[in-house]
């Protein structure tokens, strides 16, 4: 499994364009399903809309993407929010451009700087994630070997998920599948090999982008 990036929450911006009104929208997205879903609903609150256009791509195997100019001249709408995801490098995202005619015809350089250009607005807006591929660890250690470990853990600015004081100390970490192997021979050699460690299912974990 391999890193990727996505995006957290949905979010929405407007833009106005030689008096045409565009509502760009971006969701996270997992299957087909959940997209054909929420484009059904976008579609019954947005009746009087001229055009709901769409791209969206998944973190399948073979990536899966599709995209609909929904009227729009071929290649002026879906294509252009398609590149911008993949630009992005984004997966599992649905990102939908409604536009509300105001009159004036953009032609197709404009309609592809229009939809583009509205698919990196609320891109830009929303909170972009990356899901890490890591393994889920306890690591159990006695009260003697705490505090080195978890001054050790400061410096090495790993936190733990939570810490469970009972007889033994239980830290709980996720950790990136890449680091495991260096992670858990550190801390062998912090613990004198004393600490025990229980491996969990491994996971996807949400990572905020700075």
């Amino acid at each position: 499994m391999v890193d990727y990036k996505t995006v957290l929450i949905p979010d929405e911006t407007e833009l106005e364009i030689k008096k045409s009104r565009f509502i760009n929208l971006v969701f996270h997205i997992e299957t087909e399903a959940e997209a054909e879903t929420i484009l059904a609903e976008i579609r019954k609150k947005h009746y009087k809309a001229t055009h709901v256009c769409w791209a969206y791509v998944l973190n399948t195997n073979p990536r899966r993407q599709k995209a609909s100019d929904d009227g729009e001249p071929s290649g002026t709408a879906g294509k252009p929010m398609l590149e911008v995801i993949d630009h992005r490098e984004l997966k599992d995202v649905l990102v939908v451009v409604i536009r509300y005619f105001g009159g004036i015809k953009l032609g197709s350089g404009g309609l592809i700087r229009a939809y583009g250009g509205g698919a990196s607005d609320v891109l830009n807006h929303c909170t972009v994630i990356k899901k890490q591929f890591s393994d889920q660890l306890q690591v159990v250690v006695s009260y003697a070997s705490y505090g080195g470990l978890s001054n050790g853990l400061l410096e090495r600015d790993v936190i733990p998920v939570n810490e469970d004081f009972g007889e033994n100390v239980t830290l709980s970490f996720q950790i990136p599948v890449a680091e495991t192997k260096e992670f858990l021979a550190w801390v062998e050699d912090k613990t004198n090999g004393t600490a025990q460690i229980i491996r969990g299912e491994q996971a996807f974990v949400d990572v905020v982008e700075a």
